[in-house]
This record gives C-alpha cells, structure tokens and sequence, in this order.
C-alpha cells in the first residue's frame, strides 16, 4: 500500500490541469457565425464591387479611380487573409491569428469600406450602397464578437499559464 503525499495530488491535479487545458478548444460561437457569414457575403461583396466599378470608371476622375482601384484590391486581398486568419485562430484557440484578424478588421477594412460607404464622390449606386452598408454592420459585428473571443482566449491562456507555475 502507497501513500498519498500532498505532492502526489498535487502532481496529479497538475496533470489532470495540463491534459484538460491543452485538449480543450476554446472558440466563440457568435464570432464563428460572423465569419461564415463574411465567408459567404465576401464574394457577392467583390463581384458588386467589379460591376459597379466597371459600370462608372470611365465617370470618375482621375484621382477617384486610382483611390478606388487601390482600395478594392487592398480589401480584396486584406479580406480573404482576415478570414483565413479568424478560422485558424478561433477554431484552433491561436492568440497571434486571431488578433491579426481583429487588427485588420478594425484597421484596415472597417476605414476603407466607410469610405466606399460615406463618400460622395464615387458615384455609388444603390446596390453598391446596400453591400457595403451590411458589409460594415457585419464588420462590426466582427469587431464586437472578435474582441470577446480574443479576451476569453487570453484569460484562459493566462490562466493556464497561472495555474501550471502555482503546481510545479
């Protein structure tokens, strides 16, 4: 017969801790909905863009045009990275992926769809104006709910992290 020292349980919870933890996925629900949601609206969203472009280039002046061609292709290319990157780092549980998501979400594509919503001076058409106006409420939304996965994620890694040091 063994008998069990405080070290022994405390060895034990630390591994019962350290396979739970580690085993665990900790993805929010309401931000992977916002994802396949812009997964699906992202193409409709380029394909409007190309053919409202298309329908008032030649209208635009020369500045426009070159604002409006560089913005679409910064969005297009910004957009599928985000996308990627908020998969990998919801589903996974990876904290780098899931805050460059955020950041391009709130840095880069929330400022040049406003613009492509607010500004007068592209011509919008109604079509162009409905697409951009739920692609900034899904935008928001993006915001909103990737701001509370990234938080819970980080606490519970810190928490982790706490726990493993207070046992070894």
């Amino acid at each position: 017969m063994s008998k069990f020292t405080a070290t022994d349980i405390i060895n034990e919870t630390c591994l019962k801790l350290m396979y739970h933890n580690r085993n665990e996925t900790r993805s929010n629900l309401p931000f992977q909905i916002a994802l396949y949601i812009n997964a699906w609206l992202f193409p409709l969203w380029l394909l409007s863009i190309i053919i409202n472009l298309n329908a008032k280039y030649d209208s635009l002046t020369n500045v426009y045009r070159l604002i409006i061609v560089a913005v679409f292709l910064i969005l297009s290319i910004s957009g599928s990275l985000k996308l990627y990157l908020g998969y990998i780092g919801n589903l996974a549980g990876k904290i780098p992926e899931l805050a460059s998501c955020w950041l391009i979400s709130i840095l880069i594509q929330l400022p040049l769809v406003m613009f492509l919503l607010l500004d007068h001076g592209l011509l919008s058409h109604s079509s162009e104006t409905f697409i951009n106006s739920v692609m900034v409420c899904l935008l928001l939304v993006e915001v909103i709910t990737g701001t509370i996965a990234l938080t819970n994620l980080a606490n519970c890694r810190a928490k982790t992290f706490y726990l493993m040091h207070v046992y070894n």
